[in-house]
């Protein structure tokens, strides 16, 4: 800085308490103000830009740490859910199979009930039905005789037909009497066991059982599964 007054102090032996310096700022120190100024701001601006990018990166990070978070709960419910289905799941088929155990053990004790009903009645029908046809004496007759042919009885040579004596007396006075079984080697035989309509045949080897019962018997086994 210049004085103005420094001269006029020195030469005049004024005192100096009268007087008091000017100081005019030079171009110099205006121009270096200035540019301090801008200096600062452009340094402010680059912190507010810095401060904003750590602001926006920091918010970028809590967002994906929010993100992630909410991500592992959903899986977790998500989870947890599944479980409680496959729980509900395997309740539901244990009470389905209870019940089903339930309704067979309720069941299937009445249709085999119903079935042996069904196959008695069957079996009755058909001895209304044999007991009907064999009312006829004759055909009574006729029916044995032709049930141990039938059997095989009619190409073996000496072997003996047992009879109810009722159906043998009636065969002796009917048409089959002596034509029909001469030559046969068949000698009929009366046996009070045996029940109208009922015949045995006996070989050397063995017999055949045409009784009507047994055939009943074998036919009621073969209906209900067993072996004839």
């Amino acid at each position: 800085m210049t004085s103005l007054f420094s001269a006029a102090r020195t030469g005049a032996g004024v005192p100096d308490a009268d007087f008091s310096a000017l100081v005019f700022p030079t171009l110099a120190d205006a121009g270096g103000n200035i540019g301090r100024d801008d200096d600062r701001a452009r340094v402010e601006r680059q912190w507010q830009a810095r401060g904003h990018a750590a602001g926006y990166a920091e918010g970028l990070r809590a967002a994906a740490a929010a993100v992630d978070a909410r991500v592992a709960t959903l899986e977790a419910e998500h989870a947890e859910l599944m479980q409680a289905a496959g729980r509900q799941r395997d309740r539901t088929l244990e009470v389905l199979n209870a019940v089903v155990r339930a309704l067979e053990t309720r069941t299937v004790p009445v249709l085999h009930d119903v079935e042996d009903t069904l196959l008695g009645a069957a079996i009755d029908l058909a001895e209304a039905i044999i007991g009907h046809a064999l009312a006829d004496e004759a055909t009574a007759v006729r029916s044995a005789l032709a049930r141990t042919r039938a059997d095989g009885a009619a190409g073996s040579l000496g072997h003996t037909v047992r009879l109810n004596p009722h159906d043998l007396a009636a065969l002796d006075g009917s048409a089959l009497d002596g034509s029909a079984l001469a030559g046969s080697g068949v000698t009929l035989v009366a046996d009070a066991s045996l029940s109208r309509g009922d015949a045995v045949s006996e070989f050397p080897d063995g017999y055949l059982d045409a009784r009507i019962g047994s055939a009943l018997q074998r036919a009621r086994a073969a209906l209900a599964g067993g072996v004839s």
